[in-house]
């Protein structure tokens, strides 16, 4: 009996933890739109032809990022609504080319070694977007949780460009992949 008590009092100790920790940490509305892109790279499906690969995921992940800056330029500062919005504008332009490139692309060569690379790159981006990784990173302060989220969109659009320049055929795509590698 009193080894019962004894557990219960544990367990309801670290209930009541866990309840403070979830109390304290912050949370972003961005953070919705980024677990949601996560789970839509994580369910795709390579085909390992890396100009239909590229162009699929890179058009899911810029979508997450478009979500992301519509809500910064709807519930943030006057500096960050107008980057998030110029963000959006330039963006949206390049996924309507992004998807009638698509629309023109057909698995066709599939390439192992682009495979396996892209596959490492995805599971770590859908690593960061899981509820330990970025989003605990949240302050809740939508300016500072968006320049923190765009600068980890950047890093990710720049690393997925890197690789695809390196075994893609498309010369549309490889001008895209091009403009978003960070030097």
């Amino acid at each position: 009996m009193k080894r019962t008590a004894f557990v219960f009092a544990g367990l309801l100790s670290a209930l009541t933890s866990l309840t403070t920790v979830a109390q304290t940490t912050p949370t972003s509305p961005l953070v919705g739109p980024m677990q949601q892109t996560a789970a839509k790279l994580k369910a795709l499906q390579p085909t390992g032809d890396p100009d239909f690969d590229y162009v699929f995921r890179m058009r899911l992940l810029g979508q997450g990022a478009v979500d992301m800056a519509k809500l910064a330029a709807a519930q943030g500062s006057d500096a960050i609504k107008q980057k998030a919005q110029a963000f959006v504008d330039s963006k949206q332009k390049e996924l309507a080319e992004m998807e009638a490139l698509q629309r023109q692309l057909r698995p066709s060569r599939p390439n192992g070694a682009y495979s396996q690379q892209q596959s490492q790159q995805m599971q770590a981006i859908v690593l960061k977007m899981q509820p330990d990784g970025t989003p605990a990173k949240m302050t809740g302060k939508i300016d500072d949780d968006y320049t923190a989220l765009m600068t980890e969109y950047t890093r990710d659009a720049s690393d997925l460009s890197k690789m695809y320049l390196n075994y893609g055929n498309n010369a549309t795509l490889k001008t895209m992949a091009q403009k978003l590698v960070v030097q």
